[in-house]
């Protein structure tokens, strides 16, 4: 299934906000492109940003999956060790007053905000080093699936 421009652009903000990331994109003809730091790199991450941002409406990527090596990436999120991220069309602060809103939210469990201006998207790091892998999981998801209906409340609110 080729993915969206929307979820291309997901995957280049958290790519951005993931150090030392590497990206490959399985294409639709069978080839690979590599994204980040390494010898058979296509681009940089920062490249693949302004692509993203550049990205003319009418064209649909040509990009079948996309693995981050050192990481999990399923259902827009990325599982790196304690980390994960996620991308939100929320501006930082939608984002951060959204989070606080959580009930339940784990003291052991943090979460950063970061605005990415030129994708206009903005990525949630949530991580602990307390919590085993289900539980922050757990947390990340809920933090994910508040954001999802944050932005589609937002939506309705303005048709």
């Amino acid at each position: 299934m080729t993915l969206t421009r929307e979820a291309l652009t997901d995957v280049a903000a958290i790519a951005a906000a993931a150090p030392h990331t590497q990206v490959r994109l399985g294409t639709s003809h069978g080839a690979a492109v590599v994204i980040g730091e390494h010898p058979a790199g296509a681009m940089c991450v920062d490249g693949f940003r302004r692509l993203m941002a550049a990205w003319v409406d009418g064209c649909e990527p040509q990009v079948d999956s996309v693995d981050f090596v050192g990481g999990i990436y399923e259902t827009g999120m990325l599982t790196c060790g304690e980390s994960r991220l996620f991308a939100t069309r929320l501006s930082a602060q939608e984002t951060a007053a959204c989070l606080r809103e959580r009930a339940g939210w784990p003291d052991e469990a943090h979460a950063v905000v970061r605005e990415d201006l030129l994708l206009d998207v903005s990525v949630v790091h949530v991580m602990s080093d307390a919590l085993d892998a289900d539980a922050l999981d757990a947390a990340a998801r809920d933090a994910q699936a508040a954001c999802v209906v944050e932005e589609l409340c937002r939506e309705v609110a303005a048709a």
